[in-house]
């Protein structure tokens, strides 16, 4: 039996001259051999691209081990790293730590490098790429130390002090509400001024600046449930209506408990572990007022102290003082309510005793007026304190919601 083939022969195509020309089978074409320019391109681009990004990508990460894995700090990060550096270089060398209250020791940011504690502070590039110099301060305060950062970057920034900060941010004026230039103090007076301060535990307002630039505070609310000033037996009465002596008062026991040993559930925690790192000892002044008298000066409290004290109480002074309203002349103002911020919807206790009677002592009423009151009775408590000199500002404009806020 035969095999037959079957041969398909090609058409063939006439050109204009005659010639016949063979029509290339679609098998011989160029995608037959795999082979597809546009798709080849396209390809070849792709490849470029990812080449691109990962070369990028080097390079950001090269950047940012060349400076510590950051590009730029900020002057906060700047000074917590200070911060973080004076703690661990003092805890190698506790022998350079202050031994007296109030004495500062000072380290610069090149010895801190010097010791490996931090890098130079060169190679911590800033936004503005600012020179900067530093340093750390520490302070004994209590039994504990107080760090404070302090970084100087010619005018593109350089830390700022709380006192400082507060006397930039309020005019001095002569009337109305403000800051008042008294004697080398700085008093806040009037009814709606900036001076709150957020601490860790409770709001405070600013009484004012002192002669050594410590910054006084007196709690917003008040701490505890309530307390009397005493209670002890009085010969002047005859029965326990109390002793008008700071010194020796239960309050004064009251105050110093709730420092040491606050009882969160009776509100008495007032204070954080970090914020008292901020106080500084200062100076109560305890000395008798009559209710006549129309100094409003401290003259009279401060003719008797009680020294180094780290809370205390408000002077009759510096309430009635607080007070912009003409007529607050004395205790016996009722004028004195008025126009002053440190009024409150509660009764509260002040350090200053009555000249009148043994029992007697000033408390200021819900309505804002002070009064002479029994020293056995129960008004609120509102610590006052003095922060330290040295305390940096960290943010806040010192009104009711943004209120100062210090480091």
């Amino acid at each position: 039996m035969g095999i037959n083939f079957n041969i398909v022969k090609k058409p063939k195509v006439e050109e204009d001259d005659g010639e016949e020309l063979e029509l290339e089978d679609d098998n011989n074409s160029s995608s037959s051999n795999g082979y597809d320019p546009k798709k080849k391109m396209i390809k070849f681009m792709g490849i470029i691209v990812v080449v691109m990004i990962v070369i990028l990508i080097i390079l950001f990460v090269s950047s940012l081990l060349g400076k510590g894995g950051k590009s730029v700090y900020t002057y906060s990060e700047i000074e917590n790293i200070l911060e973080k550096a004076g703690k661990s270089y003092f805890k190698d060398h506790p022998d350079y730590l202050p031994v007296d209250e109030g004495d500062v020791i000072e380290v610069d940011a090149s010895t801190l490098a010097e010791s490996g504690k931090m890098k130079s502070l060169s190679e911590y590039p800033t936004k503005s790429d600012a020179v900067c110099t530093g340093s750390v301060k520490v302070e004994l305060v209590g039994d504990d130390y107080a760090y404070s950062p302090v970084l100087d970057c010619g005018d593109k920034y350089s830390t700022v002090l709380f006192n400082s900060k507060i006397i930039s941010d309020n005019e001095i004026v002569t009337t109305g509400d403000g800051l008042y230039s008294r004697g080398g103090e700085y008093i806040f007076r009037g009814e709606n001024v900036n001076n709150y301060v957020q601490l860790d535990e409770g709001l405070w307002r600013i009484v004012k600046i002192t002669k050594d630039d410590e910054i006084v505070l007196i709690n917003e609310e008040g701490v505890g449930l309530g307390s009397l000033w005493d209670n002890r037996y009085s010969q002047e009465t005859n029965y326990n209506s109390g002793i008008n002596k700071y010194g020796v008062s239960r309050i004064k026991d009251y105050l110093d408990d709730i420092y040491t040993n606050p009882n969160e559930k009776k509100s008495e925690l007032f204070l954080s572990k970090k914020d008292k790192t901020k106080l500084v000892s200062y100076d109560v002044c305890v000395g008798k007022k009559s209710p006549k008298s129309e100094d409003k000066a401290n003259i009279d409290e401060c003719k008797e102290k009680l020294k180094d004290q780290k809370v205390g109480l408000l002077t009759l002074s510096d309430y009635l003082y607080a007070s912009v309203d003409p007529n607050c002349k004395s205790v016996e103002s009722k004028s004195c309510r008025n126009y002053n911020y440190l009024v409150m919807n509660k009764e509260w206790w002040l350090v200053t005793a009555s000249t009148q009677n043994s029992s007697f002592v000033y408390s200021v009423k819900s309505n804002g007026s002070a009064v002479e009151s029994y020293a056995s009775s129960y008004a609120y408590v509102r610590p006052v304190i003095h922060l330290n000199s040295n305390v940096l500002y960290k943010s806040g404009k010192g009104t009711e919601t943004k209120p100062y806020k210090v480091r």
